[in-house]
């Protein structure tokens, strides 16, 4: 039961948000002679020091200022173009030549190979790259990117070690990492240290990742995203975790040696808003310890072995938006009640739960 209220090839410009002008601010001068005003070298030159959102504001300036500034920067989109061999992406590339390339997404293309890599070391302004689902890919390739030091997005669903996390350290720009499945242990996460900027991290189905390599992940204090969900780590592991004071997001999905007492260790993250613990071996106790996580919008208990008495922890989360108890087996129709303090919740899934029609009905009303 849920309840809740509420062409292969593309070469686009980046996202537009609205016109950080109105028509009546331009001054007059410039809304009829346009770019004309400064020379196309020097007006290529002053986008260069720009970022990629400054440069979407200059696209609603006028006509020639948008195609002067979409030809020195866009997104380069060949996600799931399966036959993509090596020398098509080389070809495309060279074609490209002179384009400010900053996105570029290789997702499941899975006929590349680590050759494929080595034609994108020209592309010195690439800021984020997508190479997840590209199985040929490995740490020889990795190491071509090392010299992509503006890389801010790095996705590298692939078999990669913990020598190719190795190639990484030069990449100090990143701020989100996803190492979807990753071959990787505790001991290359060691190489993370010196990516000071990370604030997403993805580990997950990274099964090798034990308690030892959460303390080096404790040093990375800017993290306000982490997902360890399938990562083989108990309540000891999570100790590690209380440095991260900035942790908005936090994915634990079927961790399943993590128990009430590690929840203990997460007190203290008050910043949090998302907390994932499906699977885990959860019961009442363990909800006890979230009570301080007043700004949590999002939890998720399903499969937890939690019972009505333990939804009664949940009443000072009054944040809460979102909530799955779906598979919690003895949560029952008296449990429900309870929630109805938690006025701000328009998603609520009791998937395979024994809750009835008239007491799913009478949650309602109470909220109303």
């Amino acid at each position: 039961m849920s309840l809740s209220g509420l062409v292969p090839l593309t070469l686009q410009a980046t996202a537009q948000p609205e016109s950080v002008f109105a028509p009546s601010q331009i001054p007059s001068k410039y809304a009829t002679t346009g770019i004309k005003v400064i020379p196309s070298a020097v007006f290529g030159r002053i986008l260069s020091f720009l970022s990629a959102r400054q440069i979407t504001r200059v696209h609603h300036v006028c006509k020639d200022w948008r195609n002067l500034s979409l030809v020195n920067e866009c997104c380069l989109d060949l996600s799931g173009v399966h036959k993509l061999s090596d020398s098509n992406l080389k070809t495309i590339l060279d074609k490209a030549s002179g384009t400010r390339i900053t996105s570029l997404n290789l997702s499941n293309c899975n006929n590349i190979t680590d050759a494929a890599l080595a034609y994108l070391v020209t592309l010195t302004s690439l800021s984020s790259l997508d190479l997840s689902g590209c199985y040929n890919i490995t740490d020889a390739g990795v190491a071509h990117l090392s010299k992509l030091t503006l890389l801010s997005s790095f996705s590298a669903f692939l078999d990669i070690t913990d020598v190719g996390l190795a190639h990484l350290v030069t990449l100090t720009s990143l701020s989100s990492l996803d190492l979807t499945c990753a071959n990787i242990t505790d001991a290359g996460l060691i190489h993370l240290l010196k990516l000071t900027l990370l604030s997403s991290l993805y580990l997950n189905q990274c099964g090798d990742i034990t308690d030892a390599g959460l303390a080096h992940l404790s040093k990375l204090t800017l993290l306000s995203s982490l997902d360890l969900s399938w990562c083989t780590i108990t309540d000891t592991g999570l100790a590690h975790l209380v440095t991260l004071i900035s942790l908005n997001s936090l994915n634990l999905s079927e961790c399943r040696n993590i128990t009430d007492a590690g929840l203990f260790h997460l007190k203290t993250l008050t910043s949090l808003s998302s907390l994932n613990l499906r699977g885990c071996n959860i019961t009442d106790a363990g909800l006890f310890h979230l009570k301080t996580l007043t700004s949590l919008s999002s939890l998720n208990l399903r499969g937890c072995n939690i019972t009505d008495a333990g939804l009664a922890h949940l009443g000072a989360l009054t944040s809460l938006r979102s909530l799955d108890l779906s598979d919690c087996y003895k949560i029952t129709d008296a449990g429900l009640a309870d929630l109805s303090k938690l006025t701000s919740l328009n998603s609520l899934l009791l998937e395979d739960l024994g809750i009835t029609l008239d007491a799913a009905k009478a949650f309602r009303a109470l909220q109303a």
